[in-house]
């Protein structure tokens, strides 16, 4: 079963619970209805009694159905209070596994940051941000170097601990704001907020900067396998800009810088 399947069938199976409380509830309303109108008639026939009594036997008992009734009533409401204060954490829970499918589906479960349907996300809301405001929004599109190199020399293990390792210090080398997220394979994007393209190729380079300090280790034997390098390209967003030729125009940088020698941070302009 693949990752979306798996995430669809989660969705699901939260729903038929959801829809499964809600049915429950109407039930307890439904019911709570009828004993209400059964306690109203009761209410009724007790008036009709004390108008039509003639002695204080008779008015005797019908106070007693009617304090059997209440009773009953009570004891009913508070049934009717313990359903639905069940209910009703039934329904938190509920929306916990809800927080928690959405959460799932919008990270990349190997890196533990942001995925590609995050990444869409959180760029349509930034960009309306900058509609709104005026303020600049950079991208950053990053790429691995080689890393066929080390998925073919030393294993897919491996290259999951680099993907890791990048996600890892791209995260720890930006500012609250920045939004970081895997794009697919050994590619990762970042939204700067508040930040004109210049700026962006700054950040860029101290990112670079940061990870070619890494050195990727055999976890067993502690060897060596040399350091992990990514090539990057920057845009800034134009107004009115479609999202799909701000990360075409990143992209291009990225695929100059690849082209330049790679381990290198080439920015777009607005003419390009």
């Amino acid at each position: 079963m693949s990752e979306q399947e798996s995430e669809d069938k989660m969705l699901e199976i939260v729903a038929q619970n959801v829809r499964k409380e809600i049915e429950k509830l109407m039930l307890v309303v439904e019911q709570s209805a009828k004993d209400a109108k059964n306690y109203d008639s009761s209410l009724t026939d007790f008036s009709g009694s004390l108008q039509s009594s003639t002695s204080m036997e008779q008015i005797k008992q019908a106070v007693l159905k009617v304090a059997r009734e209440t009773q009953v009533m009570a004891a009913q409401n508070q049934k009717l209070q313990d359903q639905l204060s069940h209910a009703a954490q039934d329904m938190v829970d509920l929306r916990s596994d809800l927080d928690k499918v959405r959460k799932d589906s919008l990270t990349d479960p190997l890196t533990g940051i942001g995925n590609r349907a995050y990444f869409s996300e959180q760029l349509a809301h930034v960009l309306q941000e900058s509609r709104e405001t005026g303020t600049p929004v950079s991208l950053l599109m990053a790429d691995i170097d080689h890393f066929k190199k080390f998925n073919d020399n030393y294993g897919h293990l491996i290259g999951d601990e680099v993907l890791k390792l990048v996600a890892k210090t791209l995260v720890e080398n930006l500012k609250g704001r920045d939004i970081i997220a895997r794009y697919g394979g050994e590619e990762f994007v970042i939204i700067l907020p508040h930040t004109t393209v210049q700026d962006a190729a700054r950040v860029a380079d101290s990112l670079r900067d940061h990870l070619s300090t890494k050195q990727i280790r055999r976890r067993k034997t502690h060897e060596n396998l040399g350091i992990v390098t990514i090539s990057l390209g920057a845009a800034q967003y134009k107004d009115g800009e479609d999202p799909q030729n701000l990360i075409d125009r990143a992209d291009l940088g990225l695929y100059a810088a690849k082209q330049a020698g790679r381990n290198k941070v080439v920015v777009q302009n607005e003419n390009n």
